[in-house]
């Protein structure tokens, strides 16, 4: 007889992915903030070092950050680092001034 635990193994969390879902997600709250916030927070590691998933995570999050009118400093206001920034606008092709 199989128990419960057999029948449904846990999955395992990657909080790598959590982070990146969090950034694609198009709805603003303090989940997003959080993310944004570890994002910024890995500064530590040169931008090419950061897993792929991870830059078009934060890509994609500036990208719709600049689409709606916000500037970089509301950018940097909303939990990036201006490292994780500049290198995300350079990808982007876009203004780092």
């Amino acid at each position: 007889m199989k128990t419960q635990e057999q029948e449904a193994p846990h999955a395992a969390v990657d909080p790598m992915e959590d982070l990146c879902l969090a950034l694609f997600s198009t709805e603003e709250g303090a989940k997003k903030k959080t993310a944004r916030q570890t994002a910024g927070a890995m500064t530590q590691r040169p931008w090419p070092q950061l897993p792929s998933r991870l830059r078009s995570a934060i890509r994609s999050d500036i990208s719709r950050l600049l689409d709606s009118g916000k500037a970089r400093a509301q950018i940097i206001e909303a939990g990036y680092s201006a490292g994780i920034v500049n290198q995300a606008l350079r990808d982007l092709g876009r203004s780092v001034a």
